[in-house]
């Protein structure tokens, strides 16, 4: 029997529940809930012959695969913290990540094969390859341990680990769950990477409803992905903005049936009220959810499809059991409806960045007897718990003596006939203000521009523009404000 307040006794849970139930389909692959218990089981036995013991590191550097899920989980049920980095993790941030987590072992794949040598005389295992099985040994897990890491930037630039801790996943799940209620019947939808959280938590919602998770790759959201999603039965959607872009400009030019499609969920970046209008006008059938989250506590809030209407704009109100609220630079709460950084106080909120102590007494610090996340994000919350935001601190844009987020302005190009795509930089050498746009009409810059003087304030109505096919993504699927910045050169 495993220990109770670790991750993979949702497996065991789901294995005894729906045993013959399909948990995953990879391709042409897929697993059962049984059979998953059984393999992982097998596994976690491999990675302790392996050397792998309670609190050792696993990295798992792949391509979103069935092995990769499979080892994730084993990895916890050993004892250890799972690390799920993106295969596109580039040769220094991996050796920092390395030298930072001291890992006992590491995953590869074809895709990542490459990268093998930065991990010098660690043990690989390659995921196409037989993997090692043996019996598991009993484990007493270390409640202070991480489950696992998630990487970020952090606000120094340094690739830092997110501790997320068996007891944090585990409430902030079923807070989830609370409010997007996934079914027995579900087809889950999976294009993110896994070594996002959005996409890595799809798995612990699965195990907890029974429902089948589809395990796409990124680069499937493109072009084909409503043909996947139809071919699928695809009716739950997990995604980012630049994802649902993307859906919405084909289900224009290229509409596919898509009649099993029950909900979509965002996050990750500013959803444009505009794309929530075209959302429920193109699959009307669909709940739609705008969620709002950060890696250091996984979700904040999330809006009701029936909100919707009453609160256009907002990202919802703070999960059950967890608290926001706008404060100033030193913690001081201020009254609802005042704009200020958001405080974040719930049992979700993460341990703190791997073996990073300054970082983490700079995000995470005790405000009258509460540990607060300083979100880094600004915005209000109004008099009924709704949260509005207006920006990130690392994101305001300063033009003309003006101080503005980009994603107002982002919004407003959205709603223009055409665009479906926009993101806002600021060239600082030659002080221009430059919106790109994805669209697949044809559209003139300069009418654009007139358009925006109609609804921006002057300041904010952007000197350049420039109509691009699709918008530069992040590993994430988010707009990649950098690649942005490097067109201006």
């Amino acid at each position: 029997m495993i220990s109770a307040f670790t991750l993979p006794c949702w497996l065991q849970e789901a294995a005894r529940r729906w045993p013959d139930r399909c948990w995953i389909r990879s391709g042409e692959r897929e697993v059962t809930f049984e059979a998953a218990w059984k393999q992982v089981q097998a596994l976690a036995g491999g990675l302790q012959e392996l050397g792998l013991t309670p609190g050792g590191r696993l990295i798992i550097l792949t391509e979103n695969r069935l092995e990769g899920v499979l080892l994730f989980f084993a990895a916890m049920l050993a004892g250890g913290t799972a690390v799920v980095l993106h295969p596109q993790t580039k040769p220094e941030g991996l050796r920092r990540i390395i030298d930072q987590t001291e890992p006992v072992a590491a995953v590869l794949d074809q895709s990542t094969a490459s990268l093998a040598a930065e991990f010098g005389k660690l043990p690989i295992l390659m995921a196409e390859q037989s993997l090692p099985l043996s019996e598991l040994r009993p484990v007493d897990a270390l409640p202070e341990a991480p489950a696992f890491l998630v990487f970020t930037s952090g606000s120094t630039g340094t690739p830092r680990g997110v501790m997320l801790m068996h007891e944090g996943v585990r409430f902030v799940s079923e807070a989830i769950q609370a409010r997007l209620d996934y079914r027995e019947d579900d087809h889950v939808g999976v294009f993110l990477p896994l070594s996002f959280d959005v996409g890595l938590y799809q798995l612990f919602f699965s195990l907890m409803r029974g429902c089948t998770l589809f395990l796409g790759r990124p680069e499937q959201a493109g072009p084909e992905l409503g043909r996947i999603l139809a071919t699928e039965g695809i009716t739950v959607l997990p995604a980012v903005p630049t994802l649902l872009a993307g859906l919405i400009k084909m289900q224009r030019f290229r509409p596919v049936s898509l009649p099993r499609l029950r909900a979509i969920t965002s996050t990750g970046d500013h959803l444009a009220q505009s794309h929530i209008s075209q959302l429920r006008d193109l699959f009307p059938q669909a709940s739609v959810f705008p969620m709002y989250g950060l890696t250091e506590c996984k979700r904040v809030s999330i809006l009701l499809p029936d909100e919707l209407e009453n609160k256009p704009g907002s990202v919802g109100r703070a999960l059950d059991g967890t608290e926001v609220f706008a404060m100033d630079e030193i913690g001081n709460r201020m009254p609802p409806g005042t704009k200020g950084e958001l405080g974040i106080t719930g049992p979700h909120l993460a341990a703190g960045y791997w073996r990073a102590p300054e970082e983490t007494a700079k995000r995470y610090r005790i405000i009258q007897g509460k540990r607060v996340l300083f979100s880094g994000d600004f915005g209000h919350v109004d008099d009924e718990g709704f949260i509005f935001l207006s920006g990130r601190a690392d994101f305001v844009i300063k033009h003309r003596g003006f101080r503005m987020s980009p994603a107002e302005i982002e919004e407003a190009a959205c709603t223009l006939a055409g665009v479906t795509d926009a993101g806002c930089v600021k060239d600082d050498q030659r002080d221009l203000l430059c919106l790109f746009i994805s669209s697949p009409a044809t559209l003139e810059p300069q009418a654009i521009r007139q358009e925006l003087s109609r609804i921006l304030e002057p300041a904010k109505v952007p000197d350049v523009v420039r109509i691009l096919t699709d918008l530069p993504r992040t590993a994430n699927q988010k707009v990649d404000r950098k690649a942005l910045r490097a067109f201006l050169a």
